[in-house]
């Protein structure tokens, strides 16, 4: 069976624990940090060699973006892809698609929570942003 192939149990983001009210039911307990996903994440992609060599780090420069032991968002979509640097190298996007209801309406926001670089090429980068796809179900 070709690697491709193989089904990997995605990266673990909400907790659930036995609900004592309803015997053989979970209730939901929030969801894990930013960072333990990202940590869990790092590890797959280098145990798979898609680790991007220049770096590969959570994103959290802004007020806006999450913090390491922020809960990981509640999202709609994780969308994870490939950018081709505008002078130098290529980057792996990590980003969660966030639903918001403001008094204007609703609104889908992209919240960045992890980025890559690498000078491995664009396959490499693709590889490596359909590997985050993979192990955080997208």
């Amino acid at each position: 069976m070709p690697a491709s192939a193989v089904k990997v149990k995605p990266i673990e983001i909400y907790k659930y624990e036995p609900n004592p009210e309803k015997p053989g039911y979970l209730r939901y307990t929030g969801n894990r940090t930013v960072g333990e996903v990202f940590e869990e994440l790092q590890e797959r992609l280098k145990a798979e060699g898609l680790l991007p060599e220049e770096y590969f780090d959570l994103v959290y420069d802004s007020v806006a973006w999450p913090k390491p032991r922020a809960a990981f968002p509640d999202y709609r979509v994780i969308a994870c892809y490939p950018v081709t640097g505008r002078s130098e190298g290529y980057y792996i996007h990590v980003d969660a698609l966030v639903a918001r209801h403001e008094k204007e309406g609703f609104f889908i926001e992209a919240v960045p929570l992890f980025l890559g670089k690498t000078f491995q090429g664009f396959e490499f980068a693709a590889a490596a942003a359909n590997a985050c796809a993979k192990h955080l179900g997208a």
